[in-house]
């Protein structure tokens, strides 16, 4: 056989291979030498960033809640660990509804839960300030009304925390509902330790509140307010 011969069938075997059902491999492209790294994505700003922030707040929020609930069934140095752990996360939570106002000043969530974070950290002056930012944005955030009138409580602030309620009342039954609540746990608390709270004006105030409470009850059926709301320590 010639050198043309071998040629010719090389040539008709290399065909006969391509037309073969057998699926060929493709060889992949080398890198490109003058490709360029994709741009960064720009960091969130307003809106988005604000409720990421704020969502990520929200878990440390919930984390606090948690371990609350657990502390309940402790003592000693156990319960005081608890309560660590659960003042580290209102404070964590705190910085970032803090990011989250900064970055969307008008997201009344974030300033409301500011304040409520402020509370149970004993702060309670950025507290009411931080309710005054959230009810700026909206006078009838129910949420918010209920929240300050829990700092007037522990100010011993009782006519603000009354001037509340009523607002609540007429705007918020299930809000009202729940300073009722905690106003009467106030008045056991204080029975117990006045803290600067004299008797007769203790006695005054619960008598209110048994008024008010009677006057709730007979008005219930005419509320229109369903909501459900979760009581809050």
């Amino acid at each position: 056989m010639n050198a043309s011969s071998v040629t010719t069938l090389a040539t008709a075997a290399l065909l006969a291979l391509a037309g073969a059902s057998t699926p060929a491999f493709a060889v992949p492209d080398g890198p490109i030498s003058d490709a360029k790294a994709p741009a960064a994505a720009p960091p969130l700003e307003g809106a988005m960033a604000a409720r990421l922030a704020y969502n990520l707040g929200y878990e440390d929020f919930e984390k606090a809640q948690a371990e609350e609930i657990l502390g309940q069934k402790l003592t000693g140095a156990t319960a005081k660990a608890s309560a660590d752990k659960v003042r580290a996360s209102f404070s964590a939570a705190r910085a970032k509804f803090e990011d989250a106002a900064k970055a969307d000043p008008s997201t009344k969530e974030a300033w409301n839960l500011i304040g409520y974070t402020s509370r149970r950290l004993g702060e309670y002056d950025k507290s009411l300030a931080a309710y005054e930012k959230a009810l700026a944005l909206n006078p009838n955030y129910s949420e918010a009304i209920e929240y300050r009138a829990e700092a007037y409580l522990a100010l011993n602030r009782v006519d603000d925390a009354k001037a509340a309620y009523m607002t609540l009342f007429a705007s918020s039954r299930s809000h009202a509902t729940v300073l009722m609540d905690s106003m009467q746990k106030w008045v056991a608390e204080r029975r117990k330790q006045p803290a600067g709270v004299a008797a007769a004006d203790l006695d005054a105030f619960a008598q209110w509140l048994a008024e008010r409470a009677t006057v709730a009850q007979q008005t219930a059926s005419l509320s229109l307010d369903k909501q459900v709301v979760r009581a809050w320590n």
